[in-house]
């Protein structure tokens, strides 16, 4: 049967014992109805529709309360509101966030890095001598790394990565293909995936409108990125014109986003698809920034705050603000806003016909 995984592209770690993923999951044996052994083993995890007695699945959504009734599942993870639909035969694993508890339970069948103890180059790689890689770094394909370049263990460089010199690169960090990185201090566990760009130069130009001669700015900065950071692919993270641009520990960016010079992103930031962040702004912890959104420089977003898609935030807002609109105001008043014009247009549309 298709399941969520397909062998010929992702390997699969395991076969766990329920025991297993109830460690994993941070609950008890006891947590379980007596019928259930914790030396049951499953194989992989999989969507309610596909999945068989050997894998687990997950339900957060009240559109498939139907495909939960029916589904054929070893083990679903569920809210306890829910955990009464889950049929005979399927073992309830309740928990507070089961979409969460899903990405806990796949990474452990489906582990991004998968830990080596054996340094291994491709041949047609080139390693500067003067480099330095831990236990375990893989290194593929065409891949060219630096003088000076520091690797930390069990990181894996994919083809055709260029590394510039003097790059520090953490330990257990995953670079996808196509991706290049120079003027950068990276943390543990970075994924960048193809084609992302880090430590690039930004726009430093000084304009001249009048004798059409502009002057670049050379770009000193560098790009210190922190821990457990994901970025996208053919995102651009450019470095410091002075300063440098800062990536908080945990921060996400989404695919074919912008992140320009001198800007600061705290703990656990989200910046998702195609957004773009002009210089020198900075984000506080917790700040998410939906789709299409573009940040004006030299902003601050207060921490915690919510940019809703396709927004433009053209001034400063304090912590735990939610905004919306061009330009980016309380959602509150965009909606009441939008209510007027609607109300507006109808009436003026009735009196047209009147």
């Amino acid at each position: 049967s298709l399941t969520v995984t397909d062998p010929r592209f992702f390997q699969t770690a395991g076969p766990f014992t329920l025991g297993r993923l109830l460690f994993e999951l941070g609950l008890a044996e006891q947590d379980l109805d007596s019928g259930d052994s914790a030396d049951r083993t499953f194989a992989d995890v999989a969507p309610l529709s596909e999945a068989g007695p050997t894998e687990v699945s997950f339900f957060h959504n009240r559109k498939y309360r139907t495909a939960l009734g029916q589904t054929k599942a070893g083990a679903v993870l569920v809210s306890e509101s829910e955990a009464h639909h889950v049929p005979a035969g399927c073992t309830a694993l309740v928990v507070a966030d089961p979409y969460r508890a899903f990405g806990q339970i796949a990474a452990l069948f489906h582990p991004v890095r998968q830990v080596s103890e054996t340094t291994e180059i491709h041949p047609t790689a080139h390693v500067d001598p003067s480099a330095r890689l831990g236990l375990g770094v893989r290194v593929g394909a065409f891949v060219s790394i630096g003088a000076n370049v520091s690797i930390g263990a069990g990181s894996v460089i994919g083809a055709h990565c260029v590394i510039g010199d003097g790059v520090v690169v953490g330990t257990h960090c995953v670079f996808e293909g196509h991706c290049t990185v120079s003027h950068a201090l990276i943390g543990d566990r970075a994924f960048l995936k193809p084609g992302a760009r880090i430590g690039q130069g930004g726009f430093g130009w000084a304009l001249d409108p009048q004798a059409l001669q502009h002057q670049r700015i050379p770009q000193l900065g560098r790009v210190l990125m922190g821990d457990d950071v994901e970025i996208g692919a053919n995102t651009t993270v450019d470095r410091g014109a002075g300063p440098d641009t800062v990536v908080g520990n945990g921060t996400v960016i989404d695919n074919q986003c912008q992140i320009a010079h001198n800007v600061r992103l705290g703990l656990g930031c989200v910046v998702v698809a195609g957004s773009s962040i002009a210089g020198s702004a900075t984000l506080e912890d917790g700040v998410l920034i939906g789709g299409c959104c573009g940040v004006l420089g030299h902003v601050t977003i207060g921490a915690g705050s919510q940019i809703q898609a396709s927004s433009t935030v053209t001034k400063s807002c304090p912590a735990g603000s939610i905004l919306r609109g061009v330009p980016a105001r309380d959602y509150r008043l965009y909606l009441r806003e939008e209510a007027t014009l609607r109300r507006t247009v109808r009436k003026g549309a009735k009196d047209v016909q009147d």
